[in-house]
Order: structure tokens, then sequence, then C-alpha cells
């Protein structure tokens, strides 16, 4: 019965995360910007406009992310619903290896409070119901750092072990950039294990850096602003994300490295590089102060507040790791801080940080458009990215308008090939070319330079306005649409 019940304790997390995350997909929500830039591309590979290799190359930090999106367009139609469950699937994943890595550091009973923590957590939920690529880095992190537990205690089997883990790890890095950081521990594993029957494995890693992590590498520390290393600074953001709203789970968690570092100390050494390595970048690198970047960094955290309560329980209360992991999951439940406790049609991505993602109903506003201009293929139509425009209307914008940041010179979208404008003068030079034709605006601070935005405001006609998503109505994100000739 003790190996029985936590084997059915875990299915039954594991079914019920996934009708959560099923359900979370389940009315075909409007794309945000990033989620249909992708699925814009897999759907343009499965209607032929583009071919395979060049359309997954189109977005060079993610192939692999447009290659599955082109896949489950294929097998499951061609929806929002089908671009978002690779993520349900992946996340869903992520919940056995939660407990299998969990259950590795302390006792079952941890694996099950990491697995729950994993499954209903609000920000693993807002991840896994994206057609966005983080939440199948979470999974296929926590699934490399299995292999090496497996690796550094079954030599015998330390060729497969190797191999798995250079497959899971170049998965991770060809679905998006920040792959090349899940690589930390397992490099670090290899410099303090090398001997002469580890040729091959090396080898194969240094192929994959040759032709794939090295280039990468140098994109990341590509100098911004004539600076390498201290361009920005998210320390702010950083703290209040990890210990205003996580502190509660922060806190233990790093207590829980702590408790288990001398027995595994190789694996946790390279685990710590890899989370100073992904702060810094994304405190002193990254423009954006994105929570979606350091999903990975909460699978970890989940496990290892697992690991802290069951050690807490088997510890200092004396054999005690089940009622107290029981008992914090009961807490966590009936708080409802960060945990979802029933399922939903959608789970924000905005509810630790506002404005980590910007939820605008471009739905909706591209089908408002449909119905009251139904010619709108006639028409000239001007935004400053394909923010869903191809995927709900199958027409393109005609121009791009984006801020200069300096430059004011029109260049070609790398996406499209059309023509990017950069100002109010060139705005007006190209409204002038077309009799009749409509301006999409995110009224907020977007990419759109501001100066266009008030002409149109005062000098053409709203013919749309939608507020936000209806589905977070406490998050407006509003889209106007404006018209000349009409």
């Amino acid at each position: 019965m003790k190996k029985i019940l936590p084997f059915i304790a875990l299915s039954l997390i594991v079914v019920l995360g996934f009708w959560f995350r099923l359900k979370g997909i389940s009315n075909n929500h409007s794309f945000w910007a990033d989620e249909s830039t992708i699925s814009i591309l897999a759907k343009d590979i499965l209607t032929k406009k583009l071919p395979f290799i060049e359309g997954t190359m189109k977005v060079f930090y993610e192939p692999l992310q447009i290659a599955i999106t082109t896949i489950f367009l294929k097998v499951f139609g061609i929806s929002e619903f089908s671009a978002r469950l690779p993520s349900v699937l992946f996340g869903t994943i992520g919940i056995i290896f939660a407990y299998l890595v969990a259950a590795k550091l302390s006792t079952p009973s941890g694996g099950l409070l990491a697995a729950f923590l994993y499954a209903f957590s609000q920000i693993n939920l807002a991840n896994s119901t994206q057609a966005k690529p983080y939440a199948s880095l979470q999974t296929l992190f926590l699934i490399s750092i299995y292999l090496l537990f497996l690796l550094i205690q079954r030599q015998k089997k330390a060729f497969l072990y190797h191999l798995l883990i250079i497959v899971t790890l170049t998965i991770a890095t060809l679905i998006h950039l920040i792959g090349v950081f899940l690589w930390i521990p397992y490099l670090f594993l290899l410099t303090l294990k090398i001997k002469n029957k580890w040729l091959i494995p090396i080898g194969l890693v240094i192929f994959i850096f040759v032709f794939r992590l090295w280039p990468s590498i140098m994109y990341l520390f590509k100098p911004v602003n004539g600076r390498m290393f201290l361009v920005y600074n998210n320390m702010t953001y950083l703290r209040e994300l990890l210990w205003k709203n996580y502190g509660f789970i922060f806190l233990p968690a790093v207590f829980g490295i702590f408790i288990t570092w001398k027995k595994n100390e190789v694996l946790l050494s390279g685990i710590i590089l890899w989370l100073i390595a992904l702060l810094f970048f994304w405190n002193f690198r990254s423009y954006s102060h994105n929570i979606r970047y350091l999903i990975p960094l909460f699978g970890v955290m989940f496990v290892f507040f697992a690991v802290f309560w069951s050690k807490v329980g088997s510890g200092l209360l004396h054999n005690q790791s089940l009622f107290t992991c029981l008992a914090v999951i009961v807490l966590l439940y009936i708080g409802g801080n960060k945990i979802s406790r029933k399922p939903s049609p959608y789970y924000s991505p905005n509810t630790d940080l506002y404005g980590d993602v910007q939820i605008a109903d471009y739905k909706a506003t591209y089908k408002l458009i449909e119905k009251k201009f139904p010619n709108y293929a006639k028409l000239a139509i001007f935004n400053d990215f394909d923010s869903g425009q191809s995927w709900y209307l199958n027409e393109p914008p005609t121009l791009y308008f984006r801020k200069g940041f300096g430059n004011e010179k029109p260049e070609k979208d790398p996406l499209d090939g059309k023509v990017v404008y950069k100002n109010l003068d060139q705005f007006i030079r190209e409204k002038n070319k077309f009799s009749k034709g409509l301006l999409v605006i995110e009224d907020w601070e977007s990419f759109l330079p501001e100066d266009i935005k008030q002409y149109a405001k005062k000098n053409m006609k709203l013919e749309i306005k939608v507020n936000g998503l209806s589905q977070a109505k406490d998050d407006p994100w509003p889209l106007e649409v404006y018209s000349w000739g009409l």
C-alpha cells in the first residue's frame, strides 16, 4: 500500500492538472501578440505560404516551437486550442517530473507536494495555457535534472543517460534560446567527471555548441548601447516577484537546497550556477522584465519548497513527512494564495506582475473589422505588428509603423518583408497614397509612435473600440481602430 498510494495520489494530481490546463484553452480566447506571431508562421507553413524550413527559421530563437505548433495545427485543426495544446501537454508531463525530482531529494510525500504546486500554481497554469514555449522549458529542465540524478547514481548506464540529457537539452534550446542556460548543470558535471570514456558525449556537446549553442550565446552577449554586461537593472522587479509575491515559497526552497546539499553537492552546485546565470541575464541583460523568462526557476523552486517541508516532517517531526506535506497542501489550497482552486477558462499571466503580457482582445477587434468592413481586403490596414491580423483576417497589415529608437529610416520587417515606417511624417505620406484605410491602435505605451496615435485621435474617425479581453475584465488593454476615406 505504501507504494500504491503515492502512485494513486500522483495519478489524481496529474489528471486534475491536465483538466485544469485543458479547461484554460477550451474557449479559444484571443491570442496575445507573441502567441499570434508563432501561430501565424505555423499556419503559413501549413497553408503552403512558407516552406517548412524557411518558416521555422523565421524566428531564429524558437524554431522547434514553430515546428511543433505546425504539427499540432495539422493534426487538430487551425485554432487557438491546437496552438496552445503543446503547452498543456508539456505542463502536464512536468507534474510527473516535479514528483520524481522531489521524491529523489526527499520522500514520496515531498514528491506529492511538489506535484501539487506544479499542477495548480497560478503561474504554471497561466503559462501552460499559452501558445508559448515556457511551460515546455520548465518541464524539460526538470527532466534533465532527473536524468542527471540517474547519471550520478547509475554509472553502468552512463552513456544512455548522457545521450538522453543531450537530446533533452537540445530540444529545449531549439524550442527557445533561453534553453541555452539549461545546459549549465550538465556541463558543470562534465567538467568534474572528464574521463576518456566520456569523449563521445563530450564530442556531441561540442558539436551542438558549435552549430547551435555558440551562435546563440554570442547573440546573448551582444553589446547593447556599448555595454556588455550591466545594461539594465530589473532588481526591483525581481525583489517584488520573489520576495513580496513568492517569499513564502522562495525562502523554504532556499532552505531545501541547504538541507539536501551534502548528499547532492555536484548537482546542486550546477543548479545554483544555472540560477546565477539566469538571474544575471534577466536582471542586467534583458530589456524586458517579463516573468515568463523565469518560468523554469519556478519549477525548481516548487520542488525545493516541497523538499524542505518533507525534511521538516521526517526530521523535526519524527517521520511525519506525509502528515506535514498533506498539511501544507491543505493550507495552500484553503489559503488560495498563488493556487487555482478550481478549473477556469482563463488564467491571467499578469497576476504576479502587472503588464507581463499585453492581453488585448485582438480576436474580437478583427472580427468587428470583418463584420463592419466586409471589403476589408481592399482597404489599407496600418499596424505596428501583425498581432493576430493574419490569423483572424487572413490578411497581413499593409504597412507597419513602429518607434524608431534613434533610427528613423524605413526598414523591412524580418518576418514578412513589409516596410516598417518610424514617424508621423512618414505615416501621413504613406496614408495619402491610399484613398481608404484603417489604423489599428494599441492604446497603451506600445510600439506605435505616440505622435501617430495622437494624430489619429484628432484627425481620423474612431470606428471600433475593444477595451480588453472579456475573460480578464479587471485587466483592460484597449484596442482602437480609426479610419480615413470611409
